[in-house]
């Protein structure tokens, strides 16, 4: 109220009731997948829904990245598969087969891209099989919670078709017939594929697929995002399973003899040295000497 300045009768009139409307999150989204840990100071957190905040108490209660393995093999005649790379008139492949999981890395985009308070469903550790039965039953419990405002469950993508729709169709239920309260967010299965690509188009798959129910529920994104998330420094020999391959053909590649004998030169006696330590533990080694090695390779 301004001063008083000259003599007369002024009324004041104060609010017996708080302010009508309350600010609340708008944008509360529910995480359900796969992580490396579930644990609140010796406490399960397993198909709990946990409220976080930030990137640092993700780390706290579920752990960090999954591992990713990589493994070379040879071509067949007969695969259909594409080729990685060729060397010496061969093809071959270079197939994930460990550490595929998502959720974590999802997290790191969220918070990144200034995410905020949000919800983490855990339903099995990086060492079990994504199911389709774990992730639904980890999308129900948010029953209970009336503060999530979105579904996220990017693990879907690791499923086959079938199974993956199942999932998405779940989540558009708990949405659109429960709780009437929050969205689905879904990924297009076989989404990183162009919609003229000879297995068919994607998103009329998706959309004769996922039905017609409770679609007011929930939005798709096309296509996959690449991004930056995972680096080549997080990647490294290690990353290989099947490491006595790989040294081959390095040494193929580099033109390195079977044989290492006193004739050969320096520089190809320590190129041999550094493919034989690509799977050599590293501790306790300074960085400027493990860097030198490996730059030999």
């Amino acid at each position: 109220m301004g001063q008083m300045k000259t003599p007369g009768v002024y009324i004041v009139e104060k609010s017996a009731f708080p302010n009508s409307v309350v600010e609340v999150a708008t944008a509360v989204p529910a995480f359900i997948g796969y992580t490396e840990k579930a644990d609140n100071k010796g406490k399960t957190l397993l198909n709990k829904p946990w409220r976080i905040t930030s990137m640092s108490e993700f780390h706290n209660y579920f752990g960090f990245a999954p591992t990713p393995l990589f493994e070379i093999t040879e071509k067949a005649a007969a695969s259909s598969d594409e080729v990685e790379f060729s060397l010496a008139g061969k093809d071959y492949l270079l197939k994930q087969t460990a550490g595929k999981n998502l959720l974590y890395y999802s997290m790191l985009l969220f918070f990144q891209n200034g995410g905020g308070p949000c919800y983490i469903v855990s339903v099995g550790s990086y060492a079990d099989a994504v199911e389709a039965d774990k992730l639904i039953k980890g999308i129900n419990l948010l029953v209970k919670e009336q503060e999530p405002t979105m579904v996220v469950v990017p693990e879907t993508v690791l499923l086959d078709e079938q199974n993956s729709i199942s999932v998405q169709q779940a989540a558009l239920a708990h949405c659109g017939g429960k709780m009437k309260n929050r969205i689905a967010i879904l990924d297009i299965w076989g989404g990183y594929k162009d919609r003229q690509d000879p297995t068919g188009d994607c998103i009329d798959n998706f959309r004769s697929a996922l039905g017609i129910n409770y679609l007011d529920y929930a939005t798709a994104y096309y296509p996959w995002v690449n991004t930056t998330i995972v680096q080549d420094k997080d990647l490294g020999y290690g990353n290989v399973v099947n490491a006595d391959l790989l040294q081959s053909l390095l040494r193929t590649e580099m033109g390195i003899p079977a044989k290492i004998d006193d004739k050969t030169s320096t520089k190809v006696t320590q190129q041999a040295q550094a493919i034989d330590n690509i799977t050599a533990t590293w501790d306790g080694k300074a960085d400027d000497e493990v860097f030198a090695q490996k730059s030999l390779v």
